[in-house]
């Protein structure tokens, strides 16, 4: 009982750090399970991604172990053992790329794009399997460690993933929220010092805070249940700003207009006693346009909904754009997510005045009249029915996706996506199709009873 005691502790004492690190990154797992959206679909990536984190630790704290016990850990052992830590920090570090692609709907499509990075997969893990028996065991000042070509292999691959991040992700991170930026960027620099370090200081074993910090970053980046709340908190607060900003400058407008009634009574009274109707039918309608310009509508009972399409109407107006509304005032929406809602139905509406105002602004359109229409209404089986239809332009369909015109690559199938994504967490579809030169996006959601 004593001896099986000391070699506990003598596993406690060679994987210190490592056990550390992990029991770090279990409390991690462990809040962003308890804090996840139920209805949320779930990276399949970063699932994978987090949980090989933690097998990488583990296998960190073995091979620790068994390279201070060559007693009782031969090195045949040893050499499966560094073999199967070095496949999962491989594997942790294309997971890595691939969730950051998956994450803005940029994955690999065609098939030589596929074969490429099968190849290079395979390629960083033959050439690590080859070099296995290579390994040496060092004895160093506190305690052994392994070192050699295959090393060399992992940790050389270290920049390959955050390099490919940095060429085929700049725009989006140029154009990320600062403190998503800080924390790729943070994650980056660290990541490229500490292992920078284990090169120069060899027995500096710190692969396992290499591999947490990465997870960690990760985590705070895209997937923190916190900072989603705080994200849905601060969006949600942009769009009632701006609708309440609208409402003061109409509310303003408004004092103007009853300011001057006294004015616009005063002229009808003349003209009423010169007998010149049309001229006061004019005015009359003048006024009716001015209080109707600055007037905010009633669209639908659901209160954020109706500040969003008073948002997006004002927009529309100041790009010369025309939105027909054809809304059910009494359809239910108060199911679902306010920010979900701005999510859905914003991104949409946005799209379709872009792509509505390049159609209206070109010498080539027909002639048919130009504006957006917005119809909401509930079906009777108990869905919930969103379409918005836009004139366009041209159209660029790859892989039955479509393919963005911004002039920032990515942005328009992002907001597109996310609407998908939306959809599928409320159990509902969403379908894009084309009549003409008329685009039209359906979401259909079904209604909580």
């Amino acid at each position: 009982m004593l001896c099986y005691n000391f070699g506990m502790l003598n596993f406690f004492y060679c994987a210190r750090l490592q056990i550390g690190c992990l029991v770090f990154l279990l409390y991690i797992g462990f809040l962003l399970l308890n804090g996840a959206d139920k209805n949320a679909k779930c990276n399949v990536f970063y699932n994978l991604f987090f949980a090989l984190a933690e097998l990488c630790v583990v296998f960190d704290g073995i091979t620790a172990w068994s390279v201070n016990n060559l007693e009782k850990v031969s090195m045949t052992a040893n050499i499966i053992l560094h073999g199967i830590f070095y496949i999962l920090l491989e594997a942790e570090l294309w997971l890595m790329y691939f969730y950051f692609r998956s994450s803005v709907n940029r994955m690999p499509k065609t098939r030589y794009e596929k074969i490429f990075f099968i190849c290079l997969v395979v390629v960083f893990a033959v050439l690590t399997m080859a070099t296995l028996p290579q390994i040496k065991i060092i004895k160093g000042q506190t305690t052994n460690y392994s070192y050699g070509l295959p090393v060399f292999i992992v940790f050389s691959m270290v920049p390959l993933p955050f390099f490919l991040i940095a060429v085929m992700g700049r725009e989006y991170i140029r154009r990320a929220e600062p403190i998503k930026r800080l924390t790729l960027k943070s994650c980056f620099f660290t990541v490229l010092f500490f292992s920078l370090l284990q090169f120069v200081f060899h027995e500096i074993l710190i692969t396992s805070v290499n591999v947490s910090l990465i997870a960690i970053a990760v985590a705070l980046n895209s997937e923190n249940p916190i900072f989603h709340r705080l994200e849905r908190i601060l969006k949600k607060y942009e769009m009632e700003k701006n609708y309440y900003d609208r409402l003061e400058e109409i509310e303003q407008k408004q004092s103007i207009i009853r300011h001057d009634e006294k004015h616009y009574l005063a002229a009808i009274g003349g003209l009423c006693a010169e007998g010149k109707t049309e001229e006061i039918a004019r005015l009359l309608k003048v006024m009716n346009i001015e209080l109707q310009k600055n007037t905010p509508k009633k669209y639908v009972r659901n209160r954020i909904t109706n500040a969003l399409f008073n948002e997006k109407e004002n927009i529309a107006s100041k790009e010369n754009v025309k939105i027909d509304f054809q809304v059910e005032p009494e359809v239910e929406l108060d199911s679902m997510e306010d920010i979900d809602l701005i999510a859905m139905f914003g991104n949409l509406i946005d799209n379709a005045v872009c792509a509505e105002k390049e159609w209206k602004d070109s010498p080539d359109k027909d002639s048919v009249d130009s504006a957006v229409v917005i119809k909401l209404f509930e079906t009777e089986g108990n869905f919930i029915m969103f379409t918005v239809e836009n004139h366009f332009l041209t159209l660029d369909v790859k892989n039955g996706k479509l393919v963005s015109t911004k002039k920032v690559p990515g942005e328009h199938g992002l907001g597109l996506f996310n609407v998908e994504r939306l959809c599928e967490k409320y159990g509902g579809l969403f379908d894009m199709e084309t009549e003409g030169n008329t685009f039209i996006s359906s979401i259909c959601l079904p209604k909580k009873i």
